[in-house]
């Protein structure tokens, strides 16, 4: 028989289509007759669901496993390769489907277990509606796929396309719902035109996922103590490096930035308080390898987390004590590629440089000074005039020594070039970044050259590849002074602040003049210079792989390998007298060059499985890492070139020359898991535990454990607590416990006790042979102890938290309160001197951490003015708790000592200034010198003398007992504005010395505060009489007391930025998404009560040593194309 010839394939198809349909409605329409109750208990079912750019079809195949329903529907009329976003956690079924199915116009029909999909049947039209276009991008520029886009009120919506493009119908005066999953939503009324929507980040969305230990975690089910800081908040700040953009950011981290050398401006970093008495400095890992901040590249940066309590952190065990700062950088996303280029220029300056005095008041204050001891003055009446009047430049000068020194402009440019895209398949990133610092004196300079390329590939199905590299060239110099023995450019600065202006620059000849220890300006502009370059080769690798869903291996290999080479060359001088005679020599030339290699390998294997049953879900991590670090160090001197052109080693002398070399190998095997438990998105549980093992511990005590257990309670989430729900977003509490571990005993990879359980010997010792003619015979000598018995230092730290988000997490809040004790400290402890060998090491201190972190948020709208406001504080006491029964080990100025913190100012208690000789004969015996407008110091023991022993007591700590930040922003139709302020309260100062001013002849410069010194007619003096610098009994350094300590809290203007980013309409027609204009300054006001001259970040003790911190003003532009 032959078929007939007007049924073909097409037919076929619609009339399975039709009775597909007949079928289903017939289906239906029993079922809803027989169970009409079934349908809504389905759509109760509570869902948990994560898709970004997901086929509609994958997530329905997801949905129906959870929930247990299946889904029916034509897909001609239902379009399920359209790819969708979304995000839920133990949401309804129904509001999960309604947020999908809305912008697709789709609607559903419930029968049973079976959710049937269709279009929906156009309404009848009342007001007419039009195309609506409209373009959604970030706050960079870039077009954001994916939108949901719907009429208020109504379930018309659509998506936006790859370009960020969306069309919809929709009538005049009605507003549209503009929302993206991490990103605020907007209502935006419609007026006729296209509609332009730029969504902003939000930073404290309860949703958003931060990164922690070997993974991600949505900040809503964090039980733990993790801070986050984002790209958008380190965007377009002139920062000389990654870590001294933290200063403020975050509760509970403190950042201290004692210089401002380029080259050696980073500051020093610790995380809930000060943990030891060995490093401090946290642990860094970029990417999954362990790293260094500062050489990453700002701009490279999408978000840091910085993992703070032992619950967050215990997943990398034994370097974790000091906290965990886990640093990732951006990846390639799908789409068209993309372009940013961000340029800044600008200029830096000194924020405070000291009050000296011109040389006239130097002469007179050195002459009171002289008198006040008896002795006669130096400058008659006609010298001080000639000082002050200028008269004589050579014999009698006014010389500005800061202004010769600091005379440079300090001008600063960054360049960023950023490149990324891809395809469904494959992403990409490449970035190219210059970073050029000079600095206010000559011959200072840092730069910084760097490229990245992250790949991102879903090579099949369910294996995905990354690949990261980056390399770094940061090479920076620094002038070096000719004094003998100490050629550091500190020694320079401590020159420039030091010689009296009496002293000129030249002598009438033109040659240079000098003092006994030389001239700073010559040194400056002779031919020594160090050289400092570094080379950092980062690369990693890694897999994904999905065997069965949800359960996800992931191997990992990284390799780092850093060089360092170093040249400090140091020019002979030959100074001349006034007529020409040969004076003072600084000599010999010499140069020291050093080489150092470090490669450091790590493999990493991990597995990680996520189950929902029901209420429940299930995550469970396990992992094994294997670490190896291979360091090597060369160096070599020589001296007596035969002039000062010559630097290379091969053209010195061979006398007097010398070279040394090592090597060292570290080790490290560590095991690792975390379990997390969710229950109904309403109780959280975490457990971490890692097993570390370390080379540098004898095999007794090799390996460690390293637990934490985690829990919260989202009382938010309690069906008691719906009636508050309209004003309480979140509420969240959670507690944890947990041990870290630190095996850092010195960070010189030199030190002799770099394996503190072996003893070290020496070939470069002596014996003594012979009897009556004794004679030294070299030979070989252990020459420090060794104690097997050593263990990790264990830090035992106990957090408690609350998080809290209001009115729609506008208004975000955090409170917690920790607990860190610090035991087995790795320390020296004294033994008798029969002993013979240098002091092992043995676990002997204990330190103890404890305080209140706060954090809050608030962000809003109205109209098209945009503004947040955020503080954080941390209020922390620091203390020592043991030091094995030794001790207090006194410092110069400070002590450790148990029960005070950690670097104590210990001196003596000052009680003002004595105001006639019977007042010095009655209070208890200082020193034979001394007199009336001298420092009266306290006697604690009362036994009638005052001495070093008896008398000293804590006078203060450098390390801030509270920290705080604060910002404001505001936005408006394309202007922005913020300011950044970053403080410390409860810090004390103390500076000595040329810091605070001396007076002499050729040594010595007074500054203004030595105006209000003590004299008989002021007797309401600020500061001591004066003194020659012979009479030490008013002296800082040598008679440390509360006199010179000073409030040192502050508050500064670290960052003001006012950009405006032209309309998109601009930006297009030169080809670009984006085109911002920006000034950006750093550090530009500072409000303290501390010496007005010294800034109050300078290192404790402060000498005149030290550069002196920045301010910097730049402008900048960004564009992205």
């Amino acid at each position: 028989m032959k078929k007939c010839p007007c049924i073909h394939g097409s037919m076929l198809h619609f009339m399975r289509i039709g009775l597909l349909s007949i079928a289903l409605t017939l289906t239906a329409a029993g079922a809803v007759y027989a169970r009409p109750a079934a349908g809504q208990e389905v759509l109760k079912k509570k869902v948990s669901l994560v898709a970004d750019q997901e086929e509609l079809k994958t997530v329905f195949h997801r949905l129906s496993k959870e929930a247990g329903v299946k889904f029916i529907y034509i897909s001609p009329g239902v379009p399920d390769q359209q790819r969708v976003t979304c995000l839920a956690v133990h949401e309804d079924l129904d509001v999960v489907l309604g947020r999908l199915l809305g912008p697709l116009h789709l609607r559903m029909e419930v029968v049973g277990n079976q959710v049937i999909l269709k279009p929906e049947v156009p309404a009848t039209v009342v007001v007419t509606a039009r195309p609506v276009h409209g373009r959604v991008a970030d706050g960079a520029g870039v077009p954001l796929e994916g939108v949901s886009v719907t009429v208020k009120g109504s379930n018309t919506g659509t998506m936006t396309d790859a370009k960020g493009a969306f069309t919809l119908d929709a009538t005049e005066g009605t507003e549209l719902v503009i929302s993206y999953v991490g990103y605020a939503s907007q209502t935006v009324k419609v007026t006729g035109g296209e509609v332009s929507v730029v969504l902003t980040k939000q930073q404290n969305s309860l949703n958003e996922v931060v990164v922690v230990g070997y993974g991600t975690q949505r900040k809503v089910d964090l039980t733990g103590s993790v801070s986050t800081v984002s790209a958008a908040q380190l965007e377009d700040r002139p920062v000389t490096s990654l870590g001294n953009a933290l200063q403020g950011t975050m509760p509970g981290v403190t950042v201290i930035q004692n210089n401002g050398q380029p080259g050696r401006d980073a500051g020093s970093i610790n995380i809930d308080g000060i943990g030891t008495l060995n490093s401090t400095a946290p642990l860094v890992v970029v990417d999954g390898i362990i790293s260094s901040m500062n050489e990453v590249n700002p701009n490279d940066v999408e978000s840091i987390s910085v993992l703070k309590d032992a619950a967050s952190a215990a997943i990398y065990g034994s370097r974790a004590a000091n906290g965990v700062i886990l640093i990732t950088t951006k990846k390639g996303r799908k789409g068209a590629s993309q372009i940013e280029y961000d340029v800044y220029v600008g200029k830096q300056t000194p924020t405070r440089l000291p009050d000296y005095l011109p040389s006239w008041q130097a002469a007179t204050m050195y002459n009171q000074a002289l008198a006040n001891v008896g002795s006669a003055p130096v400058y008659s009446a006609t010298d001080i005039q000639q000082y002050k009047d200028g008269s004589d430049p050579v014999g009698h000068p006014n010389t500005d020594w800061l202004n010769l020194f600091y005379n440079k402009k300090g001008l600063q440019q960054n360049h960023y070039l950023g490149i990324s895209g891809g395809s469904e398949k494959t992403q990409y990133l490449f970035s190219l970044g210059y970073f050029d610092q000079e600095g206010n004196v000559a011959k200072t300079q840092a730069q910084r050259f760097t490229t990245r390329l992250n790949l991102t590939t879903q090579a099949t199905r369910n294996l995905k590849a990354i690949a990261n590299i980056s390399y770094t060239f940061n090479p920076f110099q620094e002038p070096l002074s000719s004094y003998p023995g100490v050629s550091a450019f500190s020694q320079m600065i401590r020159q420039v602040n030091r010689i009296s202006p009496m002293v000129p620059l030249k002598w009438a000849n033109g040659d240079y003049a000098y003092i006994g220890d030389g001239n700073p300006i010559a040194w400056l502009n002779s031919p020594s210079l160090g050289t400092y370059n570094k080379y950092l080769l980062t690369g990693s690798a890694g897999l994904d792989w999905e065997p069965v869903k949800d359960l996800h291996v992931k191997p990992f290999v990284g390799y780092t390998l850093t060089q360092d080479q170093n040249k400090s060359y140091v020019a002979d001088i030959q100074f001349y007298t006034a007529t020409g005679s040969a004076g003072l020599y600084q000599g010999p030339n010499n140069v020291t060059d050093k080489y150092d290699n470090t490669t450091y390998v790590t493999l990493q294997a991990t597995i990680d499985y996520m189950k929902h049953l029901g209420n429940h879900t299930l995550k469970i991590l396990g992992g094994y890492s294997q670490e190896y670090t291979k360091y090597y160090e060369l160096d070599g001197y020589r001296q007596s070139f035969l002039n000062n052109q010559l630097s290379d080693l091969n053209a010195a002398s061979t006398t007097g020359q010398t070279s040394n070399g090592y090597s060292n190998e570290l080790a490290l095997q560590s095991f690792f898991g975390r379990f997390n438990y969710d229950y109904d998105g309403k109780y959280l549980f975490e457990a971490n535990l890692r097993y570390d093992g370390s080379s540098r511990f004898d095999t007794a005590n090799r390996f460690g454990t390293f637990p934490s257990l985690s829990a919260g309670w989202r009382i938010s989430q309690e069906n008691f607590f719906k009636p508050l729900r309209p004003i309480f977003s979140e509420l969240k509490l959670r507690g944890s416990w947990g041990k870290l571990g630190n095996q850092n005993i010195t960070g010189s990879n030199s030190d002799n006790t770099y394996y503190p359980y072996i003893t070290t010997v020496s070939a470069g010792q002596n014996y003594v042979f012979g009897g009556a003619n004794p004679a030294f015979a070299a030979g070989v000598a252990p020459i420090n102890g060794a104690n097997t018995a050593l263990k990790w230092e264990t830090t035992t730290e106990t957090d408690l938290g609350l998080d809290a988000a209001f009115l729609q997490e506008a208004l975000t809040f955090s409170a917690e309160y920790f607990v860190k004790n610090t035991s087995n400290i790795l320390l020296n402890i004294p033994v008798s001197a029969p002993y013979g060998l240098n002091t092992p090491y043995q676990n002997a201190g204990a330190v103890q951490n404890k305080g209140w972190e706060f954090n809050a948020n608030y962000r809003g709208r109205q109209g098209a003015f945009t503004y947040n406001i955020g503080a954080n504080a941390a209020f922390i006491q620091n203390k020592v708790t043991s030091l094995a029964g030794t001790g207090p080990n006194i410092s110069g100025i400070t002590i450790q000592k148990v029960g005070l913190p950690i670097n104590s100012f210990w001196g003596y208690e000052a009680e003002g200034l004595f105001q006639n000789a019977t007042e010095v004969a009655k209070h208890a015996t200082q020193s034979p010198n001394t007199g009336p407008g001298d420092i009266i110091y306290k006697d604690l023991n009362g036994d009638g003398k005052i001495d070093q022993t008896n008398d000293r007591t804590y006078l203060g700590t450098y390390f801030p007992k509270v920290t705080y930040g604060f910002n404001v922003g505001a936005g408006w139709k394309g202007i922005d504005l913020t300011a950044f302020f970053q403080g410390a309260a409860g810090v004390k100062g103390y500076a000595q010395g040329i810091a605070i001013g001396q007076v002499g002849t050729t040594v010595g410069k007074p500054t203004s505060a030595m105006l209000n010194a003590w004299t008989p007619s002021n007797p309401g003096a600020s500061m001591p009489r004066l003194l020659t610098t012979s009479y030490l009994q008013n002296d800082p350094g040598t008679n440390p007391s509360s006199f010179w300590v000073r409030n040192a809290s502050y508050l500064r203007l670290k960052n003001l930025q006012l950009g405006y980013t032209f309309p998109q309409g601009i930006a297009r027609r030169i080809g670009a998404q984006r085109i911002r204009l920006y000034y950006s300054a750093q550090n530009i006001l500072t409000i303290t009560s501390f010496y007005k001259w010294i800034d109050p970040e300078a290192p404790a003790g402060t000498a005149g040593y030290d550069y002196p911190q920045i301010k910097t003003s730049t402008f900048g532009l960004n564009v992205t194309f």
